[in-house]
C-alpha cells in the first residue's frame, strides 16, 4: 500500500503474518529527491518490475524493534578494569616477553629457519618446481652473458631467443606462512642453488604510501641493497661508464658527438647530459646494470617482494605489474606474495590476465609441531644454548636470574605441544590457520596475568612437567590484560549480545554458526552457504533483517565466518559464507564453557529485570557461579521463542553440559572449603 500527497510517500505491506501493525516497517520518502537518493531500496521494494514478480523483498518483512537495554558493564566504573598481578608474575612475564622478542628478531637467520620452519606436505612439489626454475634461470643467464646489448631497448630474452620470465606468485591469506616459505626456500631448500644469485628483498609491509610511489620505492630499495649488501654503487662514475659502454661509444659517431669531438670540455658536457638522460629511466638503466653484472660477475638475480598481501588491492596490482616488468626485462626470478582474492579478481578484471604467472597457494603447516619447535627454540635461548643477535652480549642481571624459571615453563609448553594436549588444540582452533595469530596468542597466554605461574613452576619442579589446561587458556585469552571481558581485544565474540529488545536475539549469532555448520566442507559447495539462503532461514526463524545484517558483519569481522571470493562487480546478495575453525570452536566448545558464559554475563544486555539484578561484578567463585546459573536460566527461557527445533535441541544439550560443569565446580569448591575447615 502507498499513501501520497503527490510529493511525499508512505509505503508498507498491508499484511505481514504474525506481526501487528505497530511492528511493521513503513518506508518514508519525503520527496522525489529522497526516492532518487534511496533508489536501490525503492526499486527492490516498490518498482513496477518487482511488483509484477509477486515477490516480497526481505526489507519489507523486517520488523520494528526497540533497542536493547544497556549492558551490566555500563554500571561498572572504568570497565574493563586492568588485571592485578603480583611481583613474581610481572617479572616472569617480562622475561618471557623478552625471550619471545629475541626469538622473533632472529627469524631471518638460517639457524632459526632450519630449526623452526615446518613445511606442509603439499609444498614438496612446489619446492621441486622452484628448484627447476632456479636451475633454468641459471642456465639461461649463462646464455645471455654471451651477448652484448647494443641498445638500451634490446632485451636479453629477445637477443638469446629465450621465453620471457614471469613472476612466481605465492598466494595465501595474511599470516599463512608466505614469508616463512620464502625464508625456508632461500636459507634451506634451495640455498646452494641460490649461492650465485644477487638476492634482493622488497618489503611492502608499511611502504609506499600509495600505488603511484611503487616504482620509486622499488628502485630505491634495489639501489640501496646493491650498495649495502653487495658493495655495488650503480651511480659511481666508473661503474656507470662500464654499464653504458656501448652507448658512450655510439655517442662519438653521432652528429653532435662529431661536432663536439674537437673540444674536449664541450664533449664531456655533452656526454654527461646524455648519461643523465639514460639514468633518468631507472628501469631501463637497471636492465643494463643487471645484464652487466651477469656478464661481468657471472651471477643471476632473484627478487623477493614480500608482505604485499597486507596492502590494499591497488598497491598489490601495481606492484605485481611492476614485478612482471622486472622479471621480463631484467631476466630475474621474481617472487610476489599476494592475497588470493586480489589475484583472482584482478585476473577476472583483466589486470593480470595477460601475464599468466606461475602460482602457488601456501597451506598452513602442522600448527602443533610449529608451536613445539618455537617453544624449543625459545627454551634454548633462555638456557643460553643458542646465541642470537640479541643475546651475544649477554642478558642483564635482572633478566638472567629469571631465565631458569622461563626455561621450565617453555619446556612444559614444548611437551604439551608435542603431545597436542592442554591449550594447544585451543590455540590451533583460535588462530584460524594464521601463524602470526597463533604465535601472538601463545605469547599472550604465557604472559597473561591470569596465569598462576608460581603455582605452575612449583608443580613442574615437583612432578617434572605440567600441561596448561584448556580452561586456563580460555581464561587467559578471554580477559587478556583485564579482569573483565573486552570484545575489542579478545579473540572471542560475545555470542549472546543483542541490539534489540528481543529475547530470541540472544541466539542469533549461534543460529548463524549452527546453520552454516550443516553444510559439509566435503560437498560441492566446499562448506559455503549463500547469504540469501542464510538470511531467508533467519527471517523464517523470526530474526529481523537488520539484526541479521549486524551479526553477520560482527562474525565476519571477528573471523568466525569467512566469505568466498567474489568477482568485484557482485553485490552482497551473492556472498557465500562458511565456518572457520574459530567459528566451529565457538559453536561446539566455547558456548558451554563456564569461564566463557561467566564472562558474558556482564557484557550482555539482559531484558528481564530480575535476571539483570543478579548480574553483579564479583571475583568470588560462589557469586560467579550464582550469576552464571541465573544467566543460563534466562537463556533457557528465551530459547522457547526460537522457531527451529533442531537448534533448540542443540542449545539444550550445550546448556546441560554447562550446568554439568558448574556442578563440578561447586563440588570442588565445597571440597576446598572442607579442607580449609579441617586444617583450621
Amino acid at each position: 500500500v502507498a499513501i501520497t500527497n503527490g510529493r511525499q510517500w508512505l509505503m508498507t505491506l498491508t499484511y505481514v503474518e504474525g506481526k501487528e501493525l505497530s511492528e511493521r516497517l513503513v518506508f518514508v520518502f519525503e520527496s522525489f529527491e529522497a526516492i532518487k537518493a534511496r533508489f536501490r531500496v525503492f526499486c527492490q521494494c516498490f518498482s513496477k518490475y518487482q511488483l509484477s514478480r509477486h515477490e516480497i523483498h526481505g526489507a519489507l518483512l523486517d520488523i520494528l524493534l526497540k533497542p536493547a537495554p544497556s549492558k551490566v558493564s555500563a554500571r561498572i566504573p572504568g570497565y574493563p578494569q586492568p588485571a592485578e598481578r603480583n611481583v613474581f608474575q610481572n617479572e616472569l612475564s617480562y622475561v618471557l616477553n623478552y625471550v619471545w622478542q629475541v626469538m622473533s628478531q632472529d627469524e631471518g637467520s638460517s639457524d632459526f629457519v632450519t630449526n623452526c620452519y615446518v613445511s606442509p606436505d603439499s609444498h614438496n612439489d612446489t619446492i621441486a618446481l622452484v628448484k627447476e626454475l632456479i636451475v633454468k634461470r641459471t642456465a639461461e643467464d649463462a646464455i645471455l652473458t654471451q651477448h652484448d646489448i647494443k641498445s638500451i631497448d634490446s632485451l636479453p630474452q629477445q637477443i638469446a631467443h629465450l621465453p620471457s620470465e614471469k613472476p612466481f606468485v605465492i598466494l595465501g591469506q595474511i599470516g599463512r606462512g608466505k614469508t616463512s616459505f620464502l625464508k625456508h626456500l632461500r636459507h634451506v631448500a634451495a640455498s646452494e642453488l641460490l649461492t650465485g644469485f644477487i638476492q634482493l628483498d622488497i618489503n611492502f609491509i608499511d611502504r609506499p604510501d600509495d600505488a603511484s610511489q611503487i616504482p620509486a620505492y622499488v628502485y630505491d630499495e634495489i639501489e640501496r641493497q646493491l650498495l649495502d649488501l653487495y658493495d655495488i654503487d650503480i651511480r659511481e662514475d666508473r661503474f656507470v661508464r662500464g654499464v653504458l659502454h656501448f652507448e658512450l661509444q655510439r655517442l662519438k659517431n653521432t652528429p653532435r658527438g662529431k661536432a663536439a669531438s674537437d673540444d674536449t670540455n664541450r664533449y664531456k658536457e655533452y656526454e654527461l647530459d646524455e648519461i643523465d638522460k639514460i639514468l633518468q629511466d631507472r628501469h631501463a638503466y637497471l636492465t643494463r646494470v643487471f645484464h652487466h653484472l651477469k656478464k661481468g660477475r657471472n651471477c643471476s638475480v632473484a627478487i623477493f617482494m614480500d608482505n604485499l598481501d597486507r596492502r590494499e588491492t591497488e598497491i598489490q596490482e601495481q606492484a605485481f605489474l611492476r614485478a612482471s616488468a622486472m622479471a621480463r626485462d631484467w631476466a630475474s626470478l621474481t617472487f610476489v606474495c599476494l592475497r588470493p582474492d586480489t589475484f583472482h579478481r584482478s585476473r577476472e578484471g583483466g589486470v593480470l590476465d595477460a601475464i599468466a604467472p606461475t602460482t602457488f597457494t601456501v597451506a598452513h603447516p602442522d600448527l602443533a609441531l610449529l608451536l613445539k619447535r618455537r617453544f624449543a627454540y625459545a627454551k634454548a635461548i633462555a638456557n643460553g644454548e643458542r646465541l642470537t643477535s640479541a643475546t651475544v652480549d649477554g642478558y642483564n642481571p635482572q633478566i638472567r636470574v629469571k631465565l631458569p624459571d622461563a626455561s621450565l615453563l617453555l619446556g612444559s609448553c614444548e611437551f604439551a605441544a608435542r603431545k597436542r594436549h592442554g591449550i594447544i588444540p585451543i590455540l590451533e582452533a583460535v588462530s584460524n590457520g594464521n601463524i602470526r595469530r597463533l604465535l601472538d596468542f601463545a605469547r599472550s597466554v604465557l604472559c597473561s596475568g591470569h596465569l598462576d605461574t608460581k603455582k605452575i613452576l612449583g608443580i613442574i619442579q615437583t612432578d617434572g612437567s605440567y600441561t596448561l589446561p584448556d580452561f586456563e587458556g580460555v581464561k587467559a585469552l578471554l580477559y587478556g590484560e583485564y579482569k573483565h571481558y573486552y570484545e575489542i581485544e579478545a579473540p572471542f565474540i560475545n555470542l549472546f549480545d543483542i541490539s534489540h529488545a528481543q529475547r530470541m536475539e540472544h541466539f542469533l549469532a549461534l543460529c548463524v554458526l549452527h546453520f552454516l555448520s550443516r553444510n559439509s566442507e566435503n560437498g560441492p559447495s566446499r562448506g559455503f552457504t549463500a547469504r540469501r539462503d542464510l538470511t531467508a532461514y533467519l527471517s523464517g526463524v523470526g530474526f529481523s533483517l537488520q539484526a541479521s545484517d549486524e551479526v553477520l558483519r560482527r562474525l565476519e569481522a571477528k573471523q568466525l565466518i569467512e566469505a568466498a571470493i567474489l568477482p568485484a562487480e557482485d553485490d552482497r546478495d551473492h556472498k557465500r559464507f562458511r565456518l572457520t575453525t574459530l567459528g566451529t570452536f565457538h559453536l561446539h566448545y566455547l558456548c558451554h564453557v563456564f569461564q566463557y558464559i561467566d564472562a558474558m554475563t556482564l557484557d550482555t544486555p539482559i531484558i528481564d529485570q530480575d535476571t539483570r539484578a543478579c548480574m553483579v561484578d564479583t571475583m568470588l567463585i560462589r557469586d560467579r557461579v550464582k550469576r552464571t546459573k541465573a544467566f543460563l536460566d534466562y537463556l533457557d527461557d528465551a530459547i522457547n521463542d526460537v522457531r527451529d527445533e533442531v537448534f533448540v535441541t542443540f542449545w539444550k544439550e550445550h546448556s546441560s553440559e554447562a550446568r554439568g560443569a558448574i556442578v563440578e565446580i561447586e563440588k570442588k569448591w565445597e571440597m576446598h572449603n572442607k579442607a580449609i575447615e579441617a586444617t583450621s
